[in-house]
């Protein structure tokens, strides 16, 4: 059975989370908004998008086989599982494809490094998600039907049960996975990524040392087989922790030679680098193996002759041959895309929406372009961590970021139309005021605090405060120091949306005596930066669309979390609100019942917005391009939802009509180790 679904009618008015959630009273309403989003597909139920079996016999790329012949691979039946993962042909949109050719991408991102377990990024925009693999998988849920939404879907762990009480989670692994050099995946690999990197206090890993289900120890039971054993009862929810981005397992034949448990004489620097960004190939679980990086040019990635799944027809994935990911900017990734040279584009920059979809809707133009829901917003983040200041004037001014007034005085000094006409004319920007945006299936406009733009409200609020003009320069001074009241804002610097938004408040909070000075930082410094509560206050996207993914830098979930309130080594002094926000994320994963869960996220929706955690500025909808030679790319796929429709898109299954092949970079080539 199918079921036809419309965004526009769920997503993005938030009647699933209010209809559950207790209603939250509030000074001020969020305004009315318009959908942009007219998306209709079917939903599927969650057992028919793949499943894990043997099949009769197995397939693989035209030139593996020539490698095969001439003895330089196994056999394709011997580098896949007993019981492969197979997609089944019913939930592809084009069904089974032909071998070969070329996917582009263009990304603005660097790759950091290739050492993921220490919190590595490989440059975002794709790359991290195709040479990754994790124990479950959240991006093709946005196509599963409500009644079978209950949970993540399988992945590297084809299998869990929990014992009675949900305090032990036992996975088990699918058996004969290998890594693209062909040594075996196993729980030698869990064991290392869990124990020595997740519980390593010493390494930035994306789980935070002890965050896991409050602190789980992992048991090995055999070669396939490991349990999370923890402190207090769970609920199905935890497992949503386990995939992208952060319960993705690293190749610890490689690894560990540089991890100082295993060396000494190395240090936790070596461990960080022990995968540069230069030093390719690396052996992946994902689809496609990274052989050559030309710095600020180019990475190319070549299918893994090991890949562990397969389509009906016994075919090894992936279709494609070889993934290009040209390293320019982000707004050049939308002009390629909407050019037909490049085949992908997460229309994340407003300012390119206008002439993009005016050329998309062209009949010879390349490329698709379709809205999804309004999950793409941005904040400034204040740092909190008055403990941590190195001089007294940060200390000063960490103590005014944590006066509700004063966060109240910069939400109204705000004009969020104005911001949203900065990034893009038009009527795609809606205020956002932090917590989650309004496309999330938790957002709750009952449970949302609207802080309206108010400059003379604002003003009255610093006057409160005890901020004055002393020195006549029409900048307020701090009471303690005397200094001009200035905050460094610091922002990515190939994020043209980022620059407008941080011009816009700059002007905007000028005129109540509030003088920001912009920082723009790279990319690949961005997250050290801010892992390391080094800043005043940041701008950036917030990607919270649900309370489990990523929850580390939304919540206080434990001690380096978030980081903009940071732990030192004389502790932490919490905000008044921030521990029961702690204890909602406990709340909510003790559960799985959906009405439940809504209503915590709503609790959670009115703390974040009463307290202006955060700083909510702007929130868009994005739009997918995708170049129309490009088959399997399913219609309907959120830009983002459960996770980036990079992972939604479910790439290993895409392929390209043979006619319509452009020429490989590195033809009958595998990454050699």
């Amino acid at each position: 059975m199918t079921h036809t679904f419309k965004l526009s009618g769920w997503l993005l008015t938030g009647v699933c989370a209010a209809a559950l959630g207790a209603s939250v009273a509030n000074a001020d309403p969020m305004p009315a908004e318009t959908s942009l989003s007219g998306l209709e597909y079917e939903l599927i139920g969650r057992d028919d998008i793949y499943d894990y079996r043997k099949l009769d016999s197995y397939a693989q790329a035209p030139f593996l086989d020539e490698l095969v012949a001439a003895g330089k691979l196994p056999p394709v039946e011997e580098r896949l599982p007993a019981e492969p993962l197979v997609f089944k042909t019913a939930a592809m949109s084009d069904g089974i494809g032909v071998y070969g050719g070329v996917f582009r991408h263009v990304i603005g991102g660097r790759p950091e490094g290739f050492n993921w377990l220490a919190g590595q990024h490989q440059g975002w925009g794709g790359i991290n998600l195709a040479i990754q693999e994790c124990l479950v998988r959240q991006g093709p849920r946005w196509q599963i039907k409500g009644e079978d939404q209950s949970g993540p879907l399988p992945n590297l762990a084809k299998s869990w049960e929990w014992n009675a009480d949900m305090t032990e989670l036992t996975m088990h692994l699918v058996e004969g996975i290998k890594w693209s050099d062909g040594d075996a995946f196993d729980t030698e690999d869990i064991a290392f990524w869990y124990d020595d990197n997740v519980q390593d206090e010493n390494i930035a890993s994306r789980i935070s040392a002890n965050s896991f289900g409050g602190g789980a120890k992992l048991e090995v039971i055999d070669a396939y087989t490991f349990k999370f054993v923890f402190p207090t009862a769970q609920s199905n929810t935890i497992l949503e922790g386990l995939a992208y981005i952060q319960g993705c397992p690293g190749p610890s034949h490689v690894l560990k030679a540089s991890h100082p448990k295993y060396d000494p004489s190395k240090s936790y620097d070596d461990y960080l680098n022990a995968l540069p960004s230069d030093k390719v190939p690396v052996p992946v679980l994902g689809a496609w193996v990274p052989v050559e990086h030309r710095p600020d040019e180019i990475v190319i990635m070549r299918r893994n002759p090991y890949y562990w799944k397969v389509d009906e027809a016994g075919n090894q994935l992936p279709y494609i041959n070889e993934m290009h990911f040209k390293l320019t900017t982000w707004d050049d990734r939308t002009t390629q895309a909407v050019a037909g040279t490049g085949d992908w584009s997460n229309m994340e920059d407003p300012g390119n929406f206008v002439e993009a979809l005016k050329q998309s809707q062209d009949p010879a133009a390349p490329v698709s372009a379709k809205f999804g829901p309004r999950t793409l917003a941005w904040r400034v983040e204040l740092n909190f961590a008055q403990n941590m200041a190195e001089s007294d004037y940060d200390k000063e001014l960490r103590g005014l970021f944590r006066e509700l007034d004063f966060r109240k005085a910069l939400s109204h000094a705000i004009d969020r139309d104005a911001v949203g006409q900065a990034l893009a004319r038009g009527p795609f920007a809606y205020a956002y005021m932090g917590g989650y945006p309004t496309g999330s299936p938790y957002y709750d406009a009952d449970a949302t605090n609207f802080t309206p733009y108010n400059a003379d409200g604002a003003k009255a609020l610093l006057a409160g405060l005890g901020l004055t003009d002393t020195d006549g320069n029409g900048i307020l001074n701090l009471p303690g120091t005397g200094e001009d009241l200035v905050i460094d804002v610091t922002y990515k610097s190939q994020r043209n949306e980022d620059r407008k938004q941080v011009d816009a408040i700059t002007s905007q909070l000028a005129e109540v005596g509030i003088r920001v000075l912009p920082k723009s930082i790279d990319e690949t410094s961005f997250d050290p930066m801010r892992n390391s509560g080094d800043f005043s206050a940041i701008l950036q996207r917030a990607n919270f669309v649900l309370p489990t993914r990523e929850a580390c830098g939304n919540l206080p979930v434990s001690d380096i979390c978030p980081a903009f309130h940071l732990t030192s080594a004389e502790g932490r002094d919490l905000l008044p609100f921030e521990g029961e926000l702690a204890n909602l994320v406990t709340e909510f994963n003790s559960t799985d019942d959906a009405a439940a869960q809504a209503a915590t996220a709503s609790k959670m929706q009115a703390i974040l917005t009463d307290n202006l955690y955060n700083i909510g500025l702007v929130q868009v909808p994005a739009a997918l391009l995708v170049n129309k030679r490009i088959k399997n790319a399913h219609p309907g796929t959120p830009v983002f939802m459960y996770e980036w429709a990079e992972d939604a898109v479910i790439r290993e299954r895409l392929w390209v009509p043979a006619d319509q092949q452009i020429d490989e970079l590195l033809p009958g080539t595998v990454a050699e180790y």
